[in-house]
């Protein structure tokens, strides 16, 4: 059963990041078919929008950058997108992207997710949003034994985001919070599933 949060929210706001290359794809995995013609992209979206309504909080943004093709256009026409320029430069260009955009609306809280985890549902984001208004610190989700995305970062992290470079992602600002036992950690099976490769794409549509 999908939980639904109490009427008022905090003011989080959620970003998807879908703006690489795909180069171990060889194309645009953003508009992969994994689901009754949904695409990874659309579905991304759709489940995010789900969490939007369900939670009291806005919906969600996506940051583009290597493709930009007509499908990929069509598919997130109704969303707010951000385009990330420098997206050669790695993820790290992309949530400093992100972080600009929750500054931007004064946001206390940026949720941040990569658009090719497949198995994500509404109920896993829902219970990391639960975790982060319980005490109000940064939250993130585990599995294969590390802390990852999805993630919210609370307002007082958005300077150290805006410091990290490359094809980096925000592991290591999760990891100083959870040794100043200033995180919270929510179990997320469906975190280790991403595409990848087209061999990924295959393992999972053979589910």
């Amino acid at each position: 059963m999908t939980m639904v949060m109490p009427a008022h929210c905090a003011n989080i706001v959620s970003v998807i990041l879908a703006a690489g290359a795909s180069s171990r794809f060889n194309g645009s995995k953003m508009t992969a078919k994994i689901h009754a013609g949904q695409t990874l992209l659309g579905q991304s979206i759709a489940t995010l929008n789900e969490v939007s309504t369900l939670a009291n909080i806005a919906l969600p943004a996506v940051i583009l950058g290597a493709h930009m093709t007509e499908e990929v256009l069509s598919i997130t026409a109704a969303t707010h997108t951000i385009i990330n320029p420098h997206w050669q430069l790695g993820l790290s260009s992309s949530i400093k992207q992100a972080v600009s955009y929750a500054v931007a609306l004064n946001a206390e809280a940026l949720l941040l997710t990569l658009a090719d985890q497949v198995a994500l549902s509404a109920d896993d984001y829902l219970r990391l949003i639960e975790a982060y208004q319980q005490n109000g610190h940064t939250s993130c989700s585990f599995y294969h034994q590390e802390v990852g995305a999805p993630a919210i970062f609370i307002a007082d992290d958005f300077t150290q985001l805006m410091t990290i470079d490359g094809d980096k992602g925000a592991k290591s600002i999760l990891k100083r919070r959870a040794a100043r036992h200033c995180l919270n950690v929510v179990t997320m099976v469906n975190g280790q599933f991403d595409i990848d490769t087209p061999t990924d794409l295959a393992v999972w549509l053979s589910r």
